[in-house]
């Protein structure tokens, strides 16, 4: 189907027009001229298919007065035996009649009912007794695991309390080295203080070495006092001289 063609045909001025005639501005009236006639579909034979004009044309009605036809009669009965009639040509003739599928399953009797629902039970004890070895066989291996952890953490404690012992004896072997050391340090000090009758005779030689020594540094000094003062006589002679003559 052309659109375009079609409503060309009833009056449309072609590409960029409206549709509406009562449009203002300067394409208004250039829409369609002739409404477009709309056919409305009135029955239930599907899209594209002709069937009568007849708005009315009930064709089920039809199957149903086709079938009622005659009944009660012998002629009839053997006819509709033999051949298919209007109802069941129009509304089934596209289906195909299907057969039951054969099932796998053979009917149980109650004696092997009864021997099923035993070996069920009897399978259900085997899983619980397996689940229960598995989760004893688990806290076995949990339970070693935590021994063995427990075994290697009481090691360690033991090795740092040892460690710790060795500590504290290095520590106390330290200060009984010092305290010797200071010991031997206060007895040198204590003998030097009280020296021996050798050393009091050579601290009485520095003495009197120190008596001496002072005792010539007293007479250089005076010995220069008394030159200073004989030069500063000298001096003030010649400067009494000078002013006389």
């Amino acid at each position: 189907m052309d659109a375009q063609a079609y409503l060309i045909k009833h009056g449309w001025s072609g590409p960029g027009n409206p549709l509406k005639t009562e449009r203002p501005g300067q394409h208004g009236g250039l829409g369609l001229t002739r409404p477009i006639l709309v056919a409305r579909k009135a029955n239930n034979h599907g899209v594209g298919k002709k069937t009568t004009k007849d708005a009315t044309n009930q064709w089920w009605l039809r199957g149903f007065e086709d079938a009622l036809k005659g009944v009660g009669q012998d002629s009839h009965e053997a006819n509709s035996a033999r051949e298919g009639n209007a109802l069941t040509s129009e509304l089934y003739r596209h289906f195909v009649r299907g057969t039951e599928l054969a099932g796998t399953l053979e009917p149980m009797k109650v004696g092997e009912e009864v021997v099923s629902a035993e070996e069920a039970e009897r399978i259900k004890r085997e899983e619980e007794r397996e689940e229960k070895k598995a989760r004893k066989e688990g806290r076995a291996a949990r339970r070693a695991q935590k021994a063995v952890k427990k075994e290697l953490k009481a090691g360690r404690k033991e090795a740092r309390r040892v460690k710790r012992v060795a500590k504290v004896e290095r520590r106390e072997k330290k200060v009984a080295e010092r305290a010797a050391r200071k010991a031997k340090k206060v007895e040198v000090e204590v003998g030097e203080d009280y020296p021996t009758p050798m050393s009091i005779d050579q601290e009485v030689e520095v003495k009197v070495d120190l008596d001496e020594a002072a005792s010539r540094l007293r007479e250089k000094k005076a010995k220069k006092e008394k030159k200073v003062k004989s030069t500063e006589g000298e001096d003030s002679k010649k400067k009494s001289k000078k002013v006389k003559a």
